[in-house]
């Protein structure tokens, strides 16, 4: 665990934390350890799963319980966006075993035979999902399910009010000559032309013409100088909001919360005049897996509701497992989940969505113009 999550270390949530996991998913796993043909987890003893994922979807000693307990491993691969998963992915074969998507992403990764649909009724702990969230019409192939939900998120501007004196209303604010050098945003390609799309007007910015392409490249170009750097992952971004080498940044809910448990700064958040769009995402099979076996036993491990609980403590963005709330309320933190909008799970069905373009190869070559 990297120094930006020892903070999190909040005795209510990890008192019950690693223990209370096992309890939880040890009574789950019966129905599911019986159809696994039988030998359970004993079959599938030295199993690695290869993972293509974000920092904050696991801990790293949520990964050594479960192989513990489970005899199933993972191998992490880091991802910064998910055009980089999918290239990945298309090039990979049966090099990976499973991998985290966003939104309109994960039907583009199933109707291009890169996933394998399953049952969520086969992982005992998806009964602890908000149903809303097993109920997701685009993530549905027939009666079976395209990705196992996990959380979710708005897109807002953050800021120091210590060095940003004037609210940054309009997505417009970030090219401000006077953040020359003080914006930290994740390496997002799609995404950031997408933003870009929305400063410059578009109303389908995942969508956008060649002209609205144009004008959101023009836009990057004006918005180039005042990013200090590119990073990989959120934690990257909360780093430099809290050694305030930043003032402002585009990132997920909850990241003010973080930066002040990290030690610094009181950080703003403000949703832009024109809109956002955001994000929420899923654990997804791959279909040249050939751990497919495991894939189940895997997950229904680590999304018990403890471990989830947790996550949310740490990277305050919500997530759809609806008994982790509970499990928050219960320990005293329920005015912080509601903050974040922990129990309106049905809120990202309604925001623009991260997804592929329409013309991937456009928005990639005009970002990549753009930041030359």
């Amino acid at each position: 665990m990297d120094q930006l999550e020892r903070p999190m270390t909040r005795r209510s949530v990890l008192r019950g934390g690693a223990a209370a996991a096992l309890g939880l998913y040890a009574a789950g796993m019966g129905g599911l350890a019986s159809r696994a043909a039988g030998a359970g987890t004993a079959r599938q003893a030295g199993v690695t799963l290869n993972w293509l994922t974000w920092s904050d979807h696991y801990f790293p000693n949520q990964l050594q319980a479960v192989k513990k307990s489970k005899q199933i491993g993972a191998r992490v691969a880091l991802i910064s966006d998910d055009s980089d998963a999918y290239t990945k992915v298309k090039a990979g074969g049966g090099a990976w075993d499973m991998s985290s998507e966003d939104a309109l992403w994960v039907p583009k990764f199933y109707h291009d035979g890169l996933i394998e649909a399953f049952d969520l009724s086969e992982i005992p702990v998806s009964k602890q999902l908000y149903s809303v969230a097993r109920n997701v019409p685009f993530w549905k192939a027939g009666s079976l399910q395209m990705g196992y939900p996990f959380g979710w998120s708005s897109l807002q501007i953050y800021y120091n009010p210590k060095f940003v004196t004037t609210k940054p209303t309009s997505w417009t604010s970030l090219i401000d000559p006077k953040y020359r050098g003080k914006i930290v945003v994740e390496n997002q390609p799609t995404d950031l032309m997408a933003m870009a799309g929305l400063a410059t007007g578009s109303k389908h910015p995942y969508n956008m013409t060649p002209l609205g392409i144009s004008r959101a490249k023009a836009f990057l170009k004006e918005f180039k100088p005042n990013v200090l750097k590119l990073v990989s992952q959120n934690t990257e971004v909360v780093r430099a909001l809290t050694d305030q080498s930043a003032w402002l940044a585009i990132e997920n809910l909850g990241t003010d919360v973080r930066v002040k448990a990290a030690g610094g700064p009181t950080i703003n958040a403000v949703i832009p005049k024109e809109g956002t769009y955001g994000w929420m995402d899923a654990e997804m099979l791959l279909k040249e897996s050939p751990n497919k076996d495991s894939f189940p036993i895997f997950l229904n491990a680590m999304e018990q509701a403890p471990w989830i609980a947790h996550n949310f403590l740490v990277n305050g963005r919500p997530l759809f497992n609806e008994a982790a709330y509970k499990i928050l309320v219960n320990q005293g933190h329920k005015e912080r989940a509601d903050r974040f909008f922990y129990n309106k799970p049905e809120t990202p069905l309604g925001m623009t969505l991260k997804g592929p373009s329409g013309n991937e190869q456009a928005y990639i070559d005009a970002f990549n113009e753009a930041f030359a």
